[in-house]
């Protein structure tokens, strides 16, 4: 093979962080190595990270934690609740060691960064991904996989065969000898490349496409023509041609939204607008660390979708004459809405606000030129960022608005479940990229 065609076929790596929550509960508390581990989501809900031995049990992902819990009590295994500071934590540690060993790095989840490998210096992309396995194992003790190929998609195939084949190491070269080989890509069910998913694999097995080979081998056009554009790129980069390059720039989200469900049922306005509130600060805070101004606030409220009974759900949403971040107007556009969708009588189990329609304000704020509240609204702007800068520096609400200060003894029904939760953590700015949003940030301002 030419030496440009081996630059090619390991162009790009991924690393995936193995089971992630499940190791970053081990590396807190090592004596949970020897045993099954699962963490669970919110209100300790289901299932959202498996040990392996979790995994051999026959436990999926997304099952409800009150249907397996005698599965697990039976298996001795260890249940943990989401603790996303820790998680952050490790997950911009991890990535920091990457970052070490590439000049490009994209980090496109908690526990996953694609990285430039075409780089003339490496000779051997198997060998010199091992060390980056084996650095990150050492500094942060986070088991790590890792794929390399020539595109992103054939990347993401590769880090899944490395994790699930013993004899790679954890690191799995998809050279062109694989992906050309029809053979070895009918192992790869549709469901699992990256860029399809379940839904649009179910309309493929409608004509018989089941495995990446089946896909690769139909008509381009006809892909294009029954799928849309998105899955042509897919069927590019399964050929090993590059659709999707690294995106190393931080890109400004299009909108963020904070939800919670409670971990008791609320039944009164006052309490349901108390977490409403809550959570369109803590959406008000990432809006200016993005820079970014919103036209539109949207909020929506629920009762369980298990209540058939009573099930109530409702929103509604709002624009701004002038794009805004300041908590207060968010807070009062907030209050206005719940007032027109809640109803007395339901038993709510969730509420919800999003921010969109953003202006970009990293270069400046666009103004009207003779409005007399321009400058009242850039002074407001700089205390709000200044109290940002505070609260960050002591890794907590400590300066809020008024109304989410609550009497010592007063206990807020709307705080979620976290019976398992480890030892917390100091928190701390994290060092991943302010456009991934993995949870929301509510935590900060419950206390």
């Amino acid at each position: 093979m030419k030496t440009f065609d081996l630059a090619h076929d390991s162009a790009v790596a991924l690393a995936d962080c193995n089971n992630f929550f499940v190791s970053c509960e081990r590396r807190v508390n090592s004596d949970l190595d020897n045993y099954p581990v699962v963490v669970l989501s919110s209100n300790d809900g289901c299932v959202i990270s498996r040990s392996n031995e979790v995994k051999k049990m026959g436990v999926k992902m997304g099952d409800p934690y009150f249907k397996i819990r005698d599965i697990l009590a039976f298996n001795g295994a260890a249940v943990r609740s989401t603790n996303m500071s820790l998680y952050r934590e490790i997950s911009a540690e991890v990535m920091s060691r990457i970052r070490v060993y590439t000049d490009k790095a994209e980090i496109y989840s908690i526990d996953e960064a694609f990285f430039n490998m075409g780089i003339s210096n490496i000779k051997d992309a198997v060998s010199y991904c091992r060390m980056i396995k084996k650095d990150v194992w050492d500094k942060c003790r986070i088991p790590v996989s890792i794929g390399v190929a020539p595109t992103k998609t054939l990347c993401k195939l590769a880090a899944e065969y490395a994790k699930k084949n013993d004899e790679t190491e954890g690191v799995f070269r998809m050279d062109r000898m694989k992906y050309m080989d029809m053979d070895f890509m009918s192992q790869f069910a549709c469901s699992e490349i990256w860029g399809i998913g379940r839904k649009i694999s179910a309309k493929l097995a409608q004509y018989g496409i089941r495995t990446s080979a089946d896909f690769i081998k139909k008509d381009e056009m006809w892909i294009k023509k029954t799928f849309g554009i998105t899955s042509l790129y897919t069927s590019w980069e399964l050929k090993g041609h590059q659709a999707y390059f690294l995106e190393t720039a931080d890109k400004p989200p299009k909108s963020i939204m904070v939800s919670r469900s409670f971990g008791k049922p609320v039944t009164a306005y006052e309490e349901m607008l108390d977490p409403l509130l809550c959570f369109t600060v803590s959406a008000a805070r990432q809006l200016r660390k993005a820079q970014q101004m919103a036209g539109k606030i949207s909020v929506f409220i629920s009762t369980s979708r298990f209540d058939e009974e009573k099930y109530y759900a409702n929103g509604c949403e709002k624009s701004f004459i002038s794009p805004t971040s300041l908590d207060s107007d968010l807070m009062a556009c907030a209050e206005d809405l719940l007032k027109e969708i809640f109803m007395p009588g339901y038993q709510y189990k969730k509420c919800g606000v999003v921010l969109s329609d953003f202006s970009d304000i990293s270069a400046g704020r666009q103004t009207t030129l003779f409005s007399e509240e321009n400058e009242a609204d850039e002074k407001k702007l700089r205390c709000a960022y200044a109290v940002d800068s505070i609260n960050r520096e002591f890794r907590r609400g400590v300066i809020k608005p008024a109304a989410l200060f609550d009497a010592p003894e007063h206990e807020k029904k709307w705080a979620p479940k976290s019976e398992f939760k480890s030892e917390e953590v100091n928190k701390k700015e994290s060092q991943l990229t302010g456009t991934l949003r993995f949870q929301s940030h509510s935590e900060d301002f419950v206390s």
